[in-house]
This record gives C-alpha cells, sequence and structure tokens, in this order.
C-alpha cells in the first residue's frame, strides 16, 4: 500500500513537470543492470583478477535508497556493496546516505567511492584488516573501471 502511494506521487510528479529532459537510462532487458555504467559483475570480475577474495555476492531485493541495482557481499572478509544508479541525482542521494548511515553508527573504517554511476562501498566492520590493505587494494581496482 505504502509502495503504491509512493509510485502514484511519484508519477504524479514526473507528469505535472513541463521540463523536457532526457530520461535517465533504463535498466537493461532481461537484467536489472543500469545501462551505461560499470555492471557489479565487473566489478567483482576486476577484484578476483586481482587476486582479491569475493564470497557471498548477492543482488539485494530491494536495493538500499535510490539505487536500480545492488549486490552485497564480502572481499576478504570486508563487508562490500556495490550499486548501480540510473542519474546523478540518485547517486548523489545513495552515496549521502551511506555517509549519514556511517555517522550515526560511528562507522571506524569505510570508503564510498563512485565510477561513473557506480559505487563501491566497504566497511571492516569487525576490524578484521586494521592495516586497511584489502581496501586500499580494492579501491584501486575500482577507480580503473
Amino acid at each position: 500500500m505504502r509502495l503504491s502511494l509512493i509510485t502514484l506521487v511519484l508519477l504524479t510528479a514526473l507528469v505535472g513537470c513541463g521540463k523536457s529532459k532526457s530520461l535517465p537510462p533504463k535498466p537493461i532487458p532481461g537484467s536489472a543492470h543500469v545501462q551505461g555504467t560499470v555492471h557489479t559483475d565487473e566489478v567483482l570480475a576486476a577484484w578476483r583478477n586481482a587476486g582479491l577474495t569475493t564470497d557471498g555476492f548477492a543482488s539485494m531485493d530491494p536495493p538500499p535508497a535510490s539505487a536500480a541495482f545492488c549486490e552485497h557481499g564480502f572481499v576478504h572478509g570486508v563487508d562490500t556493496t556495490v550499486c548501480e544508479y540510473a542519474s546523478e541525482d540518485n547517486i548523489s542521494r545513495g552515496m549521502q546516505q551511506v555517509k549519514a548511515d556511517w555517522a550515526r553508527l560511528d562507522t571506524h573504517t569505510g570508503v564510498v567511492l563512485r565510477t561513473k554511476r557506480t559505487t563501491m562501498v566497504a566497511v571492516d566492520h569487525e576490524r578484521r584488516e586494521p592495516s586497511g590493505k584489502t581496501i586500499n587494494q580494492m579501491t584501486k581496482v575500482f577507480s580503473k573501471l
């Protein structure tokens, strides 16, 4: 019921808006991925090719915040989420939400980065990796995509 109301409000806002602007990219047919950005499976493959172990990655349904598609799992024990966004506004809101959550939860070690309209969020909740070596390697690989 709540989702229907939100959808109705959003549709009404879109119809009522007289601006003619290009629509954000849509998910690829037959897939939840977003066109025009790095896909989560590409990020995971790049990490694996760099020698990082990925474990337990699965799509999040529904994706958090304003993301169109996300996968969550672990990279060498580091809690990691990779999300694809359909627009610049959505990615900005998503990154702000991550930072707000970190402040609220008093996160010790974490990073949020973007490549095109894809984000990588890595948090060492368990403090398994105090040197930051894994997160550093993850960020280097991700920033090259």
